[in-house]
């Protein structure tokens, strides 16, 4: 039997509608999904929004401001990853099968540690326990998220989360499926200019354009997703504004809500086109 296709996108675009009527407007557009970040205090609200309108609660994205401190000894790392355990279990409390992780944040940190795979075996087997996967993200210091599978990918619960602009400019166009592509459970698919910097990472380059604005070749993330089985939601991250001092998004500024997300749905569909 076919694939059915279904297409889902952030909740968190940049623009001043809340969380709820955002949700609202992406069921009204046309989507099958939505994922938000995840706040324990309005876990309900936005668990109720995504049920009323008929939505796939497809993930929640962790926090990540202080991935870091995973790695380091401190009460910080302990408390982080309470944190990010508290946010499973919400996952479970509004039946929510994957929860999206950030495993480093900082552009100059490569040295993964004992003591932040011990942290992260916590958090999998808490999403074992939970019945949640955990989809460990493509970002900076890809030697963190390699020592994560190598450690930890026997878990069917320790799995990857394919985010296609960082790809571009983390990753040095690597081929992030090549490395990962067997473990891929969810994507964050957006487009990017790649590195303005080759030899300077930065996250101003971080930019979550639309697809087919950017440089990203569309076929090939089609091809590479169904060369790899992915049977799940098609999900993008984006985003209507720019980082600072940069005109990346200029094109999307006189667009409303509702325009956006509809333009966005029709470069999904341009997309799947693409395959074969």
């Amino acid at each position: 039997m076919m694939k059915q296709d279904k297409f889902g996108i952030s909740v968190g675009l940049g623009f001043p509608e809340s969380a709820e009527d955002q949700i609202a407007a992406i069921a009204r557009v046309g989507y099958d999904a939505c994922f938000t970040g995840w706040n324990h205090e309005r876990m309900e609200s936005w668990a109720n929004a995504v049920a009323k309108n008929g939505l796939i609660y497809q993930s929640v994205h962790a926090p990540f401001n202080k991935a870091h401190k995973m790695w380091e000894a401190g009460r910080e790392g302990e408390d982080y990853t309470d944190m990010l355990i508290q946010c499973v279990e919400d996952c479970k409390r509004f039946d929510i099968g994957i929860m999206v992780a950030h495993v480093i944040i900082g552009m100059d940190r490569h040295f993964p540690s004992a003591l932040g795979i011990t942290r992260f075996r916590r958090l999998v087997e808490a999403g074992e326990k939970n019945g949640v996967k955990i989809a460990f993200e493509n970002t900076e210091g890809i030697e963190y998220l390699q020592a994560i599978m190598d450690h930890l990918g026997a878990s069917d619960h320790c799995c990857f989360c394919w985010d296609t602009g960082h790809e571009q400019c983390y990753n040095y166009g690597e081929d992030m499926m090549a490395r990962f592509g067997n473990k891929l459970i969810a994507t964050h698919l957006n487009d990017n200019f790649g590195m303005a910097d080759r030899n300077k990472m930065t996250w101003l380059d971080d930019s979550h354009v639309l697809p087919f604005d950017g440089i990203n070749d569309w076929k090939s993330i089609i091809d590479r997703m169904d060369k790899a089985g992915y049977n799940g939601i098609y999900t993008m991250e984006l985003t209507r504004n720019a980082k600072p001092n940069k005109n990346t998004h200029d094109a999307y500024a006189a667009w409303s809500l509702d325009e956006f997300l509809a333009e966005a749905l029709n470069r999904m569909h341009r997309m799947v086109a693409l395959r074969g």
